[in-house]
């Protein structure tokens, strides 16, 4: 990753996802120990939260792969706002698992709709984001 890609919101958002991230493994495990749950259950639900979670670390150091754009087009503001886009997408993912981990521990069951409303959340970051890239790559192409 690039020094300049790494501000004090940045490092302060991956440090927040992590957190988060170790806050869920260990509900996963509390869960598992409580409920009696099997260990293939909450290690394959811990498994594929750091698979998608690595994913998302290695495409904000590659930017680029998001819109398979080459990487001097990958430049300034479309790289800034793919590297937000990322972040943001990550932080929320990684909570939408945590909120219904930490009602599970609480003995409460969340229903089925809380997981349509976190993919619409991320699904309409994910717009916002895109709509802006999109602008500015139309942008400077029509300059050219």
């Amino acid at each position: 990753m690039r020094k300049e890609d790494l501000s004090a919101g940045a490092v302060i958002a991956e440090a927040v996802g992590m957190i988060l991230g170790i806050a869920y493994m260990v509900l996963q495990v509390y869960y598992g120990i409580r409920f009696h749950v099997s260990p293939v259950t909450w290690i394959m639900n811990v498994l594929v939260a750091v698979l998608v979670y690595t994913g998302l670390t290695i495409l904000t150091h590659y930017p680029e792969k998001i819109h398979a754009l080459p990487p001097e087009k990958c430049s300034g503001k479309v790289r800034m706002y793919s590297i937000r886009m990322v972040r943001v997408i990550k932080l929320l993912f990684i909570s939408s698992l945590l909120i219904p981990c930490i009602s599970d521990a609480f003995g409460h069951q969340m229903k089925g709709g809380y997981s349509l409303i976190a993919i619409g959340i991320m699904i309409v970051a994910a717009v916002y984001y895109e709509y802006h890239i999109l602008h500015i790559l139309r942008s400077n192409n029509q300059k050219k």
